[in-house]
């Protein structure tokens, strides 16, 4: 009995030998199909530089939550841009940019302000909810009132932003010609009438020329009123949702009509836990599922020469000034 249950036992253990050395051989198998470096695939026809909220003040991205006010934590100013407004968008097409990232807020009169945060607190002299203020209410701040680079000693913008806030109508008709991506920074849907309301009365070109970043559902409202109108970028949620088939995607090279219909956008200082990026098989993968992916977040020389020579179909950047000198 006893010998019986030796053989048994070295029967047991050797099958659970078997089991983990087989197991062993599949993780290497994946490790080494993941990071086994690969040509790079052909670069798409055409590549898109956007400037989100054109030119603007930059400031340290550390410890940051939905309470921040940047305007208190920028770095020392090396230029005279305000974010969001006429002379930093002009600024941004300048210097190079394709497609020009603004913000908008509904007013209580009706119009659509382009500003980024949810309250005026931060970076105006004012206070309460931005879509709670009349835009000629909105006309008087001074929108560099509260740009610190040195803890609240110095305030380098302040008396420079007084009636600096632009409306939507006054951005198209400033620049008719020109690509815009519209952050809205709500969900209402009063917000996406307006906007539709504004865009019908433009030609059918510069409609095209509108890029909507919002949830499916008010992306879809404004495309049965404004058919020309497009979205790049799904929402975090909806990236969060299609995870698992870009996942999937590293191994059949396909994803779902409903994740590959807008681009997959990673910031800079992610790219390093992409699986099988610094191989190639990602971008690889990603042009066989005719996936658009963009990189963003690229900010400094170091960033632009890391994604420089990648087949992407794109970049985000906070700093248009100086990453267009390098492109």
């Amino acid at each position: 009995m006893t010998r019986r249950k030796s053989l048994l036992s070295k029967k047991l253990t050797s099958v659970l030998i078997l089991i983990i050395a087989g197991l062993i051989g599949f993780i290497l198998a994946i490790v080494g199909y993941l990071y086994f470096p690969r040509p790079l695939p052909a670069k798409p026809s055409s590549f898109t530089i956007i400037a989100h909220r054109g030119v603007h003040q930059t400031f340290r991205k550390e410890n940051l939550d939905n309470d921040t006010c940047t305007a208190k934590i920028i770095y020392p100013p090396t230029h005279k841009f305000l974010e969001n407004t006429i002379p930093s968008i002009q600024e941004a097409f300048k210097y190079g940019a394709d497609i020009v990232e603004i913000d908008i807020h509904p007013t209580t009169d009706n119009q659509l302000a382009i500003f980024h945060d949810w309250t005026i607190d931060c970076r105006a002299n004012g206070k309460g909810i931005t879509h709670k203020q009349s835009m000629r209410t909105l006309k008087k701040l001074d929108i560099g009132y509260g740009y610190t680079a040195d803890g609240g000693q110095t305030f380098p913008f302040r008396g420079q932003g007084v009636g600096l806030m632009p409306t939507f109508d006054e951005i198209i008709q400033e620049f008719p010609d020109k690509k815009f991506l519209i952050d809205q920074k709500d969900r209402f849907e009063k917000t996406i009438d307006l906007l539709a309301n504004y865009l019908r009365k433009y030609s059918e070109e510069q409609r095209q020329n509108i890029y909507l970043f919002s949830e499916e559902k008010n992306y879809q409202l404004l495309k049965k009123q404004v058919p020309q109108v497009q979205k790049i970028f799904p929402t975090r949620k909806e990236t969060k949702d299609c995870i698992p088939e870009y996942l999937t995607m590293l191994f059949s090279g396909e994803v779902s009509k409903s994740c590959n219909k807008y681009a997959f956008g990673v910031p800079t200082g992610y790219l390093k836990y992409i699986p099988g990026w610094s191989s190639n098989l990602f971008l690889t993968k990603a042009r066989e599922a005719k996936l658009k992916v963009y990189v963003t977040e690229v900010d400094t020389k170091e960033d632009w020469e890391g994604i420089k020579d990648l087949p992407l179909d794109g970049i985000v950047t906070n700093r248009i000034e100086l990453i267009g000198l390098l492109r």
